[in-house]
This record gives C-alpha cells, sequence and structure tokens, in this order.
C-alpha cells in the first residue's frame, strides 16, 4: 500500500534518524554491488558530509569512486586518512593508492613521516615495504624512551630476496648546539637503544653510511629534547606595579626554511621599518638547515654586513625548537615572533609595545591580519589574500589613526595567533619558552604558551591599531595533518575547556566593532585589497559550474538547488516529493534530489535523496555541482535569486509553480519523449 504523504508504510520505523546513517551505508553497498553507482554515491556522500571526521563512510566513499570514478581515488583515500591520521591500515591504503597514481614523491615523503609511531608500535613491516617499492634507499626513525634514544635504521641493501648480504651499518651522528657524538648502529631495521649523552638539551639525530660517502640524513623524529615540559601554572593574581617598565629592546625572532621570495620580502620589510621605531629592535634570523643555497647565501650577507644576528642549525629542529634557539639569546629583551612570510610596516613595533604595556597583566599581543585565525580580517577565522606592501600601508595606517583617536580599542582574545606575537619578556621568564617536549615541531605551540600564561594570571591582547600581512604557506606539507592531530591532542588533554571557549569566541565574535570601523574606513578610503578580499570571501561558496557526465542510475532525478526549510517556497517542494511518492507511473520511476536542508517531512515521502550543507566548503571531495551531473539530474528547481550551475534546465520556485500540475506534465512529456518510446 502507497499513502498520499509518503512511501511504504516500513519507511517510517526504517528510517527515523537513528537509524537513516546506517541505513543509507547498506544502500551504497548494495548500489555498487548492482552497479548503480550515482545511488551509491549520494548515499555515501549524505552520511560523509554529516559526519566528515568519521573514518569507516570515507573508506566507503573512497572504495566508490574508485570504482567508477578513478580519477579521485587518490584524493578520496586522502579524505578518508585526514578522519583517522594514525590509522595504520588507512595510511597504507591511501600510500598504495598514491604509488598506483604515479606519486612516488608524495608516498616517500609522507611515508616516512609515519616511521616513528609505526616502529614503535611494531606495526612498521607494510610501510617499510612501501617505502622501498618508492625507491626509498636508506631511512630511518628515532624516539624518546625515558632518558635513552631508541630507533631503526633501513637501507635497501639489508633487505634483498636472496638474504645473502652481510648485515649493514651506518654511522649515527647525535648533536646539539655545543656537542656531537657518533655511533655505529645496524641498518637492517633492528632496534638501536643509545643513552642520552646529557641530561637535557634539544638533540638532532642523523645517520651517513659508513664510508662517509653520503651527506648525513635526518631521522624522523628528530629533534629529540630531553627536558622537563614546561610547568602549567595554577591560577592566581598578578601583582599590578605603576612602576612596570618595557624591556630596553626587542628581539624580532624569524625561523626560516625554505620559500627565498617571501623570506626575503619579509625580512627587507622588517629592516626597512626600524628606523621608523623608538624601540630598539634586534632581528635574529635562525636559518633551520634550509635546502634552499641561495637563501643561506642572502641570509649570510645580511650577517656580515651586521643587519641581523644568523643562527644556523647543523639538523632541521623544526619550528618549535628553532624559535626556542633565538628565546634564549637575550633573556632581558622582549620578543616578536614573526612568520618568514609576513611583511609589516611603519612604527610597528611601538605600536605592538604600546598594547603590550596597556596594563601589567598583558603577557602577549597579536595583530589584524588577513590571515590570523582569530585576529583574521575582514572575516574572523577566514583567511583572505595577502595584500602587497602598498596595500599593507594603507590599511596599517588606517588602523593605526582609529586605534589613537581612540575609535577602536584592544581586545581580550583566548590566545594569540604566533605569525605575529609580541611577548613580555618577564613572562617568559616566569613560565618557560614553547613546549617542544610534547608538542612535535610544530602547530599550537604559541596556544600552549597562552594558556600557561593565562593560568598564571596573564591576559592576551588583539591590538586593533596594527595590521601584519601574512601569506600562509604550508611549511610541512602533507605532514602538517599529523603534527595539527598530535598537537591538537596534547591541548585537549591539558585544557579541556579551551577549544569550546575558541569557538565560543568565535560565534560571539566581540572583534566584530573594531572590524567593522576598520571596515567602514577603508571602504571609505577606496581599498583595493578589501574588494579583493571581499570577493575571495564571497567565491568560497560554490557558484555557477559546468556539471560533469552522469553515473549509471536506478531511476531518474530532479534537483532541488540549494533548498532551504525556512525558504518561502519550502512548502512548494514537500508538495512536489509527496506527489511524486503518490504517483506510480508504470515507464518512469523518479526521486528528488535535495541539496540543501531537508526535515522529517521530506525524508518521510521516501523519494528524496538528500545533500547536506558542505562543512567545509572551501575544498570539497564533490562539489554539489559535480554531484548534480553525477547523479543524472535532468531539471533543476531553484530560487530566482541563486546562481546555478550551468547545463542543466532550470525550472523556477516561484508563487506561480503548482508542484501536482507541473509534475503530472512533466511526466506526461516525459512519456511521450523519443527516449521512452
Amino acid at each position: 500500500m502507497r499513502y498520499l504523504k509518503g512511501a511504504f508504510a516500513p519507511f517510517f520505523s526504517i528510517y527515523s534518524p537513528r537509524l537513516r546513517d546506517d541505513s543509507l551505508l547498506s544502500r551504497a553497498i548494495e548500489a555498487l554491488e548492482s552497479g548503480y553507482f550515482a545511488d551509491a554515491i549520494l548515499a555515501v556522500e549524505y552520511v560523509c558530509r554529516r559526519y566528515p571526521s568519521k573514518m569507516i563512510p570515507a573508506i566507503l566513499r573512497a572504495k566508490i569512486l574508485q570504482t567508477c570514478l578513478p580519477q579521485l581515488n587518490a584524493k578520496a583515500w586522502y579524505n578518508a586518512w585526514l578522519c583517522e591520521p594514525d590509522n595504520a591500515m588507512v595510511q597504507d591504503a591511501m600510500l598504495k593508492v598514491w604509488f598506483n597514481a604515479g606519486a612516488r614523491s608524495s608516498v616517500l615523503d609522507l611515508g616516512a613521516v609515519f616511521l616513528p609511531e609505526r616502529c614503535q608500535s611494531n606495526s612498521h613491516h607494510s610501510l617499510i615495504q612501501q617505502l622501498f617499492e618508492a625507491q626509498a634507499t636508506s631511512f630511518g626513525a628515532c624516539w624518546k624512551s625515558g632518558q635513552t634514544i631508541e630507533g631503526s635504521l633501513f637501507t635497501a641493501k639489508s633487505f634483498t630476496a636472496d638474504g645473502l648480504r652481510p648485515p649493514q651499518t651506518m654511522r649515527l651522528i647525535v648533536s646539539s648546539e655545543t656537542a656531537q657524538f657518533q655511533y655505529d648502529v645496524p641498518a637492517d631495521g633492528s632496534r638501536f637503544k643509545l643513552n642520552c649523552p646529557e641530561n637535557a638539551g634539544v638533540w638532532s639525530v642523523a645517520f651517513i653510511d659508513s664510508a662517509g660517502q653520503a651527506k648525513p640524513q635526518l631521522l624522523q623524529g628528530s629533534p629529540l629534547v630531553f627536558d622537563s615540559a614546561p610547568a602549567i601554572k595554577h591560577p592566581c593574581i598578578v601583582k599590578t606595579s605603576t612602576t612596570s617598565k618595557a624591556s630596553k629592546a626587542v628581539d624580532i625572532i624569524i625561523p626560516v626554511y625554505r620559500d627565498y621570495g617571501l623570506v626575503k620580502a619579509c625580512i627587507d620589510s622588517v629592516l626597512l621599518s626600524l628606523p621608523q621605531n623608538k624601540v630598539p629592535a634586534q632581528v635574529t634570523v635562525i636559518d633551520d638547515a634550509s635546502p634552499e643555497p641561495a637563501l643561506s647565501a642572502w641570509l649570510d650577507g645580511l650577517a656580515e654586513a651586521g643587519k641581523i644576528t644568523l643562527l644556523r642549525n647543523p639538523f632541521n629542529l623544526g619550528f618549535i625548537e628553532s624559535t626556542n634557539r633565538g628565546l634564549r639569546q637575550h633573556t632581558d629583551h622582549d620578543v616578536v615572533l614573526l612568520n618568514a612570510d609576513t611583511l609589516v610596516q611603519g612604527d610597528w613595533l611601538d605600536r605592538l609595545r604600546t598594547s603590550l604595556y596597556s596594563s601589567t597583566d598583558i603577557a602577549s599581543v597579536t595583530p589584524w591580519s588577513n590571515n590570523g585565525e582569530i585576529s583574521s580580517f575582514p572575516k574572523i577565522a577566514k583567511a583572505c589574500p595577502a595584500p602587497s606592501l602598498q596595500q599593507l600601508a594603507q590599511i596599517d595606517l588606517i588602523a593605526a589613526s582609529l586605534h589613537r583617536a581612540k575609535h577602536s580599542e584592544d581586545i581580550e582574545i583566548p590566545s594569540c595567533c604566533g605569525f605575529a606575537m609580541m611577548i613580555r619578556r618577564s613572562v617568559l621568564n616566569q613560565i618557560g619558552l614553547l613546549d617542544g617536549v610534547e608538542l612535535i615541531r610544530g602547530y599550537g605551540e604559541e596556544v600552549d604558551w597562552c594558556l600557561r600564561a593565562r593560568a598564571a594570571g596573564y591576559r592576551h591582547l588583539l591590538a586593533t591599531g596594527v595590521f601584519i600581512a601574512h601569506t600562509g604557506t604550508v611549511s610541512f606539507g602533507f605532514e602538517k595533518t599529523l603534527r595539527v592531530q598530535q598537537n591538537r591532542a596534547v591541548l585537549v588533554a591539558r585544557y579541556p575547556d579551551y577549544y569550546p571557549e575558541y569557538h565560543r569566541f568565535i560565534k560571539q565574535d566581540p572583534l566584530n566593532t573594531p572590524r567593522q570601523m576598520l571596515s567602514a574606513a577603508l571602504l571609505e578610503s577606496n581599498s583595493q585589497w578589501l574588494t579583493t578580499a571581499t570577493n575571495s570571501l564571497l567565491n568560497k561558496t560554490e557558484f555557477a559550474g559546468v556539471v560533469p557526465n552522469p553515473l549509471s542510475s536506478s531511476c531518474a532525478r530532479i534537483a532541488v538547488w540549494q533548498h532551504r526549510i525556512s525558504s518561502a517556497n519550502a512548502g512548494k517542494v514537500l508538495a512536489l516529493a509527496r506527489a511524486i511518492a503518490s504517483y506510480q507511473p508504470t515507464m518512469l520511476t523518479l526521486r528528488l534530489l535535495v541539496i540543501g536542508e531537508a526535515n522529517e517531512a521530506l525524508w518521510r515521502t521516501g523519494v528524496v535523496d538528500v545533500l547536506p550543507p558542505l562543512t567545509k566548503p572551501e575544498s570539497p571531495l564533490l562539489t554539489d555541482a559535480a554531484l548534480l551531473g553525477l547523479s543524472g539530474c535532468s531539471l533543476l528547481l531553484s530560487e530566482s535569486e541563486q546562481a546555478v550551475p550551468m547545463g542543466i534546465p532550470q525550472i523556477q520556485l516561484d508563487a506561480q509553480f503548482e508542484p501536482q500540475i507541473w509534475l503530472a506534465d512533466w511526466l506526461q512529456q516525459q512519456a511521450s519523449s523519443p527516449q521512452q518510446n
């Protein structure tokens, strides 16, 4: 029996909200086995969008795409890995797909990053095989175990089919800033164990073949920091003092690794700005074993000319420990942490210093930026293209004038963003440096420091009178995903209330008033960058695009584009779905593809497929327009003001649209068309 307002009676219990997701995954598997790839993709995509961090739906989607759209296979497995970056099974599956797709260098780069955790858990054998298949010759991993250094080295010479080669050894180089030790260790994959040369310190671990013919190569997991993690202070009241004075000088600390052009633009802008600031400043650049000879040579020239203090790491230490090396140089100077992909201008240091010392309980301040998480402008937590140096001058000068005229004031924030952050030295001396013990290489280290400072009674401010441009490069490539997950887990364990607080701050947006003041002033000044930035934010939503060719499907589909249940025409969409459910055509099976929101009434009609709004619209695996084409929709219903994909007929959803009458006419046209005869 079929009901006028829905499908067959069992639908009401089977498709309750609690069971719907599992049922859709089962439907996806059945459709895949039956060869109805469009049905399979629509069913699994709904669950993937509802639960973007769940691995099982993402793996199923990857397997479906592997069958029907192999060109998306590599990206689909990458998205599955993003759900659980430390899952060994998914790591191996993704690397295998990448290798088969010809991305050998990506397999070598990311596969090596997995080594330390895989070796420690003794789940590394399949990974080692894949690395050798990708033509890796020698590699290794290291990790801490109490006060000892453990690790494994692998060389292709020791892993041969005939098993006749003698065991290989390699020279291990363990070095700090002031000392170096060498050991001969096996390179056959067996585990070595060495006592740390000293009780504390930051140690790079590299290897070289015994003949000394190769350049030293870092083991994955290096550097190893043997020290106590900085203590989290108990809440206290900071003693205020009317005699509190700023440090006499400021160290601008810039760790660099690659991207010569960006680094040069950053340091040039800093050096150009120094004469415009009253505060004495010293630029300290840490060359973290850069692979770019031209960059290192240029830095050497600046150091020889006395323009910068150059510290060079013999082996790569990562962002955290490179920064800490800079922080240790002058224990009586305030510091500015500055990413090497930033631009500054004018008296930015003086203005940051004024904000930092506006109260005795301020530990750090951060400026406005086009790419600065909480401090992002013109929209909070949304990155935009960086302004040029000329555009930056206009933006920064306007921000400064608004602040001087007291039209904008500094706002307390949960934590500063480390791309540009001025820190009070007395607080550094009290709570310690960045945590390189528990946090790995980079990401989240400034959040941890800020929260330790808050626990000691200090606050952090957004300095609304300063704007710094930030390009936002991807320093670690694919490795970033793993490091973000690992470091975020440390932060969640230490500060379980922080991320809920952060998201509340984003939602409530206490920075809205000064942001609107700056936006209005830039608009009045005809800021070209503001127009570009605003357009870039708008373009993150999906506009018109050409739809791809359809996949095999069990039915015909009509789509509703970007549906909202609060829309004035939502009732007409529901009426259309009920009309489709109640109609029993003899020649055509029809379903409604609702792209957007769907309520229970729509689901209970039994004839809808739903694509909920994207939670990460900036980089979807399958866009709404792509799914529209892949599902074979022959017609699109949309509100009149919406931009829609090209290449598909469109019907306007308006006051004149009558669902039952329109459906009857449309079905009659389909029945009499040549395709149906």
